[in-house]
Parts: C-alpha cells; structure tokens; sequence
C-alpha cells in the first residue's frame, strides 16, 4: 500500500491579487474624484432626495467601509481556498463540501463598488455649483457605465458561447477527472456567464433610469 503524501495548500495568488484590486477600487474611484468636487456634498440620501450635506471628505466613509467588506471577502476566499485543498477545517466548519466562492466574490465587489460609483456621481450631479461642466459630468458616468456594461457582456458572451471560464476567475485550478467527464465546467461557465448577463442588464436598467 502507497504512502499517502501530505496535502499541500497552493492558494492561487492570481486570483487573490484581483479580489484586492477590485476591493480597493471604491477608495480609489473615491480619491480620483476627490480634486473635482465641491467642499460641501450630498452625504446621506432619505425618500426624497439628500437629507444631509457634509464634507466631501466624508465620501472615504463609504469607500472605506466597501473597502474593508473587500478585504474580508479575500479573506475568507483564502481560508476556504485553503481548508478546500488541505480537506481540515481550521477556522471554518462548513456543511457539506465547500464552494467556490471566488465568483460570488467578484460580483458582490463590483456591485459595491457600483454603489459607490452611484454615490460619488451623486456628489457631483447635486453640489451647488458643480465643478465640473454638466457636459463633462454626464460623459464621465456614462463612460463609467459604459465601461462596466461592456466588461460584464463582454466576460458573460464569452463564458456563454465557449463555455470556458476566464483565467485566474473561475472554477477550481484542477477540476476533477468526474468534473471532466460530466462537463462541469463547462456548464459552471454558462451559468456565471448567464448571470453577468443578467447583471449587465440591471447595471443598464440602472444607467436608463439616472441619464436616459
């Protein structure tokens, strides 16, 4: 009988390094357009409309604390990651086998950080007076949504049509010879791409609604 080796854990860095990306994007969306705003922005909104000014430093509040959720969704993908591939459950206990967390993980960052975009455009569109042209305002949020349209179509058709997930995003590093042989990645594509679809069309519907 074969001596069992030990399991290794190789978390795969590629992966990490982007979820700390995307979760520092509200900061930095935050500081890029921190020089052209007024003194005094829209800080909290009620029913009707913003109920409270402040600072415009107070916009970091928000970014920070979408921030730090990204953080600990990187965290949590590394120690599920970790406990996945050594098969012990160090710091989590989780019933039944483990999931791939890493998607979810990349379209709840993007969706913050779309909730932040939402809040800055906010600051610009309502500060009295604006400090930047209307013209120039409206180009640089639709640019904004234009960009995060075309990503999610573009990853979504992708997955659809080839049924292959994007480097360094989906699936585990070694699918299994069953998981092969069922064609599980091939269908775990087309579902995540069939909800970038869907997510694409609510971040649209969202674009229609503030400048169409």
């Amino acid at each position: 009988m074969e001596n069992e080796l030990p399991p290794t854990c190789t978390i795969p860095r590629a992966r990490i390094a982007v979820l700390l990306v995307l979760a520092a994007l509200p900061v930095l969306l935050t500081a890029a357009a921190f020089p052209f705003l007024g003194d005094t922005v829209p800080v909290h909104y009620g029913s009707s409309g913003p109920d409270e000014w402040g600072s415009k430093a107070r916009l970091f509040v928000a970014a920070g604390i979408l921030t730090a959720f990204g953080l600990l969704f990187a965290g949590l993908y590394a120690v599920i990651e970790h406990q996945r591939q050594t098969g012990r459950e160090d710091w989590i206990v989780l019933e039944g086998p483990p999931k791939n967390v890493f998607p979810l993980s990349v379209v709840t960052i993007i969706l913050m950080t779309v909730g932040q975009s939402l809040y800055i455009g906010g600051a610009f569109a309502l500060a009295s007076p604006p400090e930047l042209p209307v013209d120039l305002l409206e180009l640089l949020l639709n640019g904004l949504f234009g960009l995060i349209v075309a990503s999610l179509v573009g990853c979504a058709l992708y997955m659809l049509i080839t049924g292959k997930g994007l480097a360094g995003v989906n699936f585990q590093p070694k699918p299994s010879e069953l998981e092969r042989s069922l064609g599980a990645p091939k269908s775990q594509a087309r579902a995540i791409g069939a909800l970038l679809l869907f997510l694409a069309a609510v971040v649209l519907a969202e674009w229609a609604v503030l400048f169409w």
